[in-house]
């Protein structure tokens, strides 16, 4: 056994180039598994971090605790850390202008609280004694309270109630309600800071106090805190039975309690009746346990684990293609060693084991290689992903490099399984070779020369070249198909991942949405002079396009939906079925604008209005829930139709002047049937709307934003600068692409060396066979025309077979990942394209390359020397 091991690593230092090839195939394949694996791994840690970043260092919130049982707590074997909080009471705002938020809700933070909960500011520092307060910046942008550090602030501060019993920030705020403070006392504060918006848990989203925050000192600590418990490993990993231990009732109902929202109602009722005996209220951060004790019941984090077990599964696949042709012609190679082994008493057994002793040797060197690739890989990765989420947001969403032995251990057992496959029916086919057929070089020959007719085509265009080529091809079908396989599984991976990608890109479009303008501005007073103020606006510097408009709500007959809506819908005309139009009415100048795209005359148009019913509807399967789209017209309208409704309970008539399917500027993604009217039609309708909405698309947003409220300061309005959205999304789609173009640009790599190793190491076991008939009078004119059919067939095949199967499956794809109805389906021609000319130029180059070193070969030599 050791003279075989000798004899194969003798011919894997001779055969370099293929033994390099091979190396690099398995690299490439374990370098992308380890990438992969770490990108999760590292996603996992990063989201523990952005949850901690977002909503504090803990796992339970225990409301009301008293300062025995914060003892009692703090000394459970499952708690870590505690971090305490009082809530000191609410204060009436009298300069609030948010209606459902009057109060300012005082809390004070131990040192430990301040650290730990997710307290992020924004100017100033932190309070360090109990007469020093931070606000938080939504008082300023949604409570229209402008307060500044180093102001002081005096507060009569008490307790809510309301119907003679306690209020907190769960209870929101209603206005026809009695409720009131009692009990209040005046506290003068400093205002040392200005911290962003607290998290939900702290300050819910209904909740109608603003919450301030000051200090709590750990040697005045009040009769009753909130406790914010951080549980250590043992703690976390029982979590259940600890919090239940501290709340006084049995794991299982707790338990039960956690996962209430897959319970009926009635099952719901009946325990949180039970929970009511608990010792105290309680708060439990589930996505922060969820991550650190089982991720994949999340289904976010079990999607990504989906994903990166199915772009693994798809390496594997794509390697053991590769790494098994470069064995397939190891064994091509060596057949006659082989045969002359056996006959000198080497077993099938020997003859199997040596093989995987090759396998193991590339193995050894590939592996670890691969592996220091891919984490090298996905640290620069890391880098580049937190470059662009820096410019994405400015939370505390940073992906960290994280990886663990069990990533390790994942990505050395697949990089094991590739290579054990690949090697698996090459090692079966070397120890059932028979001495005397090796010895012949006819174990790979199904056809006798007798039953062999070359096409007369190929003859004529040809010549003896291309005869012999086509006779060889037909004689050899397996090293032909093992190249035309390899070729073919490159096109077909390439092709579905780039519809996989298009998808993926599409989806996150849609998701995110777009939009034509990056001003919204949104003015609650609906009259002339409001309304000439916004004109005023669309005439500043920097504006591309801009429109100022109103809408209202036009209820109309059901009878007008066209056939084919009710049908899509499934629906049946019924007095319960209502029809709704949306009217814009444009300014003047943006109305005019409009026309003209549609090559309409305002004149005619201006005291009538341009329907457009036409646009993607969706609907979802029962059985599958896939989703389906079509794009159809709502109603049957015609030109010239009347159209006639109410709109504010008032009867009105609208003529239909044109049809179109193209949305005015500002309504690109609406997708719902609107009529756009002019703005002297709008002003006879009925209408009650108290709204002006104005958008606007500049080259410098930020600098219009700072004129446009220049001119409406004083009304009550509200604008949104999507310019940062925009960034956001384009970096994320850059993101975005950078892993999925990366990951095809290594599968593509993979492909490459497979093609490279398989054409190449073809090309030289066929030295003699060029030699010899190039010895008998065979011209370098007909040897190329052999050389060139044997290219057009291997590329024709092969692209044939791999675009059915890669356009199978990016419909598979398609399916499965987007919709059942293909109506929305978009055959991959470009990616069918690159593939075609990408094929085509490798094989030349490559036929090209073996022909130059065939051709520099001495014949003599080549023939009488049977090795390469």
């Amino acid at each position: 056994m050791d003279l075989l091991n000798k004899l194969t690593i003798k011919n894997l230092k001779f055969n370099k180039k293929r033994t390099i090839v091979t190396i690099i195939g398995i690299i490439l394949s374990v370098a992308l598994v380890s990438a992969v694996a770490t990108m999760y791994s590292s996603a996992i840690n990063s989201l523990i971090n952005y949850e901690i970043y977002e909503f504090g260092n803990f796992h339970y919130e225990y409301q009301d605790v008293s300062k025995e049982d914060v003892k009692n707590i703090q000394n459970n074997f499952g708690i870590a850390d505690t971090y305490l909080t009082s809530n000191i009471g609410y204060a009436k705002l009298n300069d609030s202008k948010n209606e459902y938020k009057p109060y300012a809700y005082i809390k004070a933070f131990s040192k430990e609280s301040l650290d730990n909960l997710s307290i992020h500011l924004v100017e100033g520092r932190l309070p360090e004694n109990t007469s020093e307060i931070i606000i938080p910046t939504h008082l300023k942008t949604n409570g229209r309270i402008n307060l500044k550090v180093g102001d002081y602030i005096t507060l009569d501060v008490g307790k809510r109630v309301g119907d003679s019993y306690l209020l907190g920030q769960d209870q929101s705020y209603d206005s026809d309600s009695n409720e009131h403070l009692i009990d209040t006392s005046s506290k003068t504060y400093k205002i040392v800071g200005i911290a962003e918006r607290p998290n939900r848990i702290i300050e819910p989203y209904n909740a109608p106090g603003y919450t301030f925050i000051t200090y709590l000192d750990s040697k005045d600590i009040p009769d009753k805190v909130d406790v914010y418990a951080k549980y250590n490993k043992t703690g976390l990993k029982n979590h259940v039975k600890v919090t239940a231990n501290i709340l006084g009732v049995e794991p299982d109902l707790l338990q039960k309690f956690l996962k209430s929202d897959y319970l009926s109602a009635s099952e719901y009722d009946s325990i949180n009746a039970q929970m009511k005996n608990s010792k105290y209220q309680f708060n439990s951060n589930n996505y922060l346990i969820t991550l650190e004790t089982n991720p994949l019941d999340e289904s976010t984090t079990r999607s990504l684990g989906t994903v990166v077990l199915i772009v693994c599964l798809i390496i594997v696949f794509t390697s053991v293609f590769c790494i098994k042709n470069s064995f397939d012609i190891s064994i091509t190679e060596k057949t006659k060693q082989y045969g002359m082994l056996r006959s000198v008493g080497a077993t099938k057994k020997q003859i199997r084991q040596n093989v995987f002793y090759e396998a193991s040797i590339l193995g050894l060197i590939g592996i670890p290689s691969g592996l220091l690739f891919g984490l090298l890989a996905a640290y620069i990765l890391v880098i580049v992903s937190n470059f662009f989420l820096n410019k994405m947001m400015s939370g505390g969403l940073k992906l960290t490099f994280s990886y663990s032995p069990l990533v390790l251990l994942f990505t050395i057992g697949l990089g094991i399984i590739t290579i054990y496959f690949s090697a698996f029916k090459s090692a079966k086919r070397a120890s059932k070779i028979s001495p005397i057929d090796s010895i012949k070089n006819s174990a790979d020959l199904k056809i006798k020369a007798r039953k062999l007719k070359t096409p007369k085509l190929i003859s004529k265009i040809f010549g003896v070249g291309g005869e012999i080529s086509y006779k060889n091809q037909q004689r050899n079908k397996k090293k032909y198909r093992t190249t035309v396989i390899s070729i073919a599984i490159s096109v077909c991976t390439f092709i579905a991942l780039a519809s996989f990608m298009s998808l993926a890109f599409r989806s996150i479009k849609e998701e995110l949405g777009s939009s034509d303008y990056n001003i919204y501005l949104s003015v609650k007073n609906n009259n002339d002079t409001t309304y000439q103020k916004l004109l005023e606006t669309t005439k500043l510097d920097n504006i591309k396009e801009a429109v100022v408009r109103k809408q209202s709500n036009y209820g109309i007959s059901n009878k007008h939906y066209s056939k084919d809506y009710l049908e899509w819908h499934n629906l049946e005309l019924s007095a319960d079925i209502d029809a709704y139009l949306t009217i814009f009415s444009l300014n003047d100048e943006a109305y005019k604008k409009y026309l003209q795209t549609l090559n309409l005359d305002y004149e005619t148009l201006k005291d009538k209005g341009v329907l457009i019913d036409k646009y993607p509807m969706i609907k979802y399967e029962n059985e599958t829930n896939k989703e389906k789209s079509r794009i159809l017209r709502e109603f049957d309208f015609q030109v010239g139709d009347t159209i006639k409704g109410n709109i504010s309970d008032n009867p009105t008539s609208i003529v239909v002047g044109a049809l179109s399917d193209k949305y005015p500027f500002g309504l690109e993604n609406y997708n719902q049937p609107i009529l756009v009217v002019s703005e002297d039609l709008y002003k006879t309708l009925p209408t009650k709307s108290t709204y002006i909405v104005a958008l606007y698309y500049s080259t410098a947003a930020s600098k219009l934003q700072d004129e446009i409220e220049e001119i409406v300061n004083n009304e009550d309005y509200e604008l949104y600068n999507s310019e940062e959205r925009v960034e956001m999304m384009r970096n994320f789609y850059i993101l975005v692409g950078i892993f999925l173009y990366g990951f095809i640009i290594v599968i593509s790599l993979i492909g490459i060396t497979n093609i490279f190793n398989t054409i190449t190491t073809s090309m030289q076991l066929r030295r003699s066979e060029f030699a010899t008939l190039k010895s008998i009078g065979m011209t370098t004119k007909e040897f190329s025309k052999m050389i060139r059919l044997e290219s057009i067939f291997m590329t024709v095949k092969s692209l044939i077979v791999g675009i059915i199967l890669g356009t199978g499956l990016s419909v598979l794809i398609y399916h499965y990942l987007a919709s059942s109805d293909f109506s929305g389906y978009k055959l991959p021609i470009i990616p069918i394209i690159i593939s075609i000319m990408a094929v085509y130029l490798l094989i030349t180059l490559l036929m090209k390359y073996s022909l130059r070193k065939i051709n520099k070969q001495n014949i003599i030599e080549t023939i009488r020397n049977e090795n390469i």
